[in-house]
């Protein structure tokens, strides 16, 4: 593994469209190597490392896809200063967003795929499916646990 490393990293440099997720790729390629069972010789062990990589990198394009990833903002960049609302309502709403975002990181990524594509982007359920590529009744399984999660951990925001 230390070997193809550097080939890793090269590769990852080169073809990730976000230079800030190289170093989760190439954890994310180290680790379908070495879960996978590789024969005991490989006619070209670097084309078989370039091989994972690239399909790492294509699950990775694939999730950014579904989650609509470059269309999201920081919470950091929300300009709060030119609103009507006080001081406590924008705080309020704040710690209420800052708490819904750490429940959802909370949830396995297709519950929190799923949650978003349906209730974020208001996709139909069956739409839901068809991008995530589950069954609709596995898409309405994973939204209900995503809609019970959150219930769950907002209850006591109010009290």
């Amino acid at each position: 593994m230390r070997t193809h490393r550097l080939l890793i990293v090269r590769f990852f440099n080169r073809h990730a469209q976000d230079k800030a997720d190289v170093p989760d790729l190439v954890q994310d390629a180290l680790l379908k190597l070495i879960r996978t069972n590789l024969p005991e010789k490989i006619d070209n062990p670097d084309s078989y490392v370039i091989s994972v990589a690239r399909s790492v990198l294509v699950d990775h394009h694939r999730r950014r896809q579904a989650r609509h990833a470059g269309d999201h903002a920081s919470l950091d960049e929300v300009d709060v200063s030119s609103t009507d609302f006080g001081a406590d309502r924008v705080l309020d709403s704040r710690a209420m967003a800052e708490r819904i975002q750490a429940a959802l990181l909370e949830l396995p990524e297709r519950t929190r795929d799923v949650f978003a594509l349906r209730t974020l982007r208001e996709m139909r359920m069956a739409e839901v499916a068809r991008t995530m590529r589950i069954s609709l009744s596995t898409a309405e399984k994973h939204h209900a646990r995503a809609l019970a999660h959150l219930v769950q951990r907002l209850m006591d925001f109010r009290e």
